[in-house]
């Protein structure tokens, strides 16, 4: 508990002093929002249901270069067992074409991960584990006309440290972006 209280107070750090950096900068900043059922076989056979959630701050320092910070994780449960992972980190993207309103990218977001897993029967048992985990992902953003809303479509390819980790699988993820 004593790791997610730093945690969360580092992450309100980050999320409150990137903004501040990025208005010294003229360049342009984003917002981006994710959170959606994780497509997988689990989900359409109507076993359980895993929830992906994501929130990040970017700000450009060059044409092709954007970085900031990330909070992303999911949850889950499936009959009495319930699982979550909230991960803190930041990501890095190389973006070709930056005027374009289609822009194929490379992105790199190393985490810090927290997992939980809890299970309630008639014997109640819990498990905490840490770790470094992030993904590679090559994908597109989709721009409107204005460039005001931005929708990225990636593949991403999990990096982890975590022996044990069972969703270690490419997976297509998505995200909605508001530009600034």
């Amino acid at each position: 508990m004593k790791n997610l209280s730093i945690l969360l107070c580092f992450t309100c750090l980050i999320f409150f002093v990137a903004p501040v950096q990025a208005q010294d900068n003229t360049k342009n900043s984003s917002i981006g929002i994710q959170f959606n059922p994780y497509l997988d076989s689990y989900y359409f056979d109507g076993i359980s249901k895993k929830y992906i959630f994501a929130f990040r701050y970017s700000f450009n320092i060059k044409d092709h270069i954007s970085f900031g910070p990330e909070v992303s994780g999911y949850f889950r449960h499936h009959d009495n067992i319930n699982f979550s992972d909230f991960h803190l980190g930041g990501f890095m993207r190389y973006t070709l074409l930056p005027t374009s309103r289609i822009r194929p990218f490379l992105e790199f977001s190393p985490y810090y991960s927290i997992f939980h897993y809890e299970k309630t029967t008639s014997e109640r048992f819990e498990h905490d584990m840490t770790y470094f985990s992030g993904y590679l992902s090559p994908g597109i953003s989709l721009y409107t006309k204005n460039r005001k809303f931005s929708l990225d479509l990636m593949y991403k390819f999990m990096i982890t440290d975590r022996p044990d980790i069972i969703f270690n699988k490419p997976v297509f993820s998505y995200r909605l972006n508001f530009n600034f």
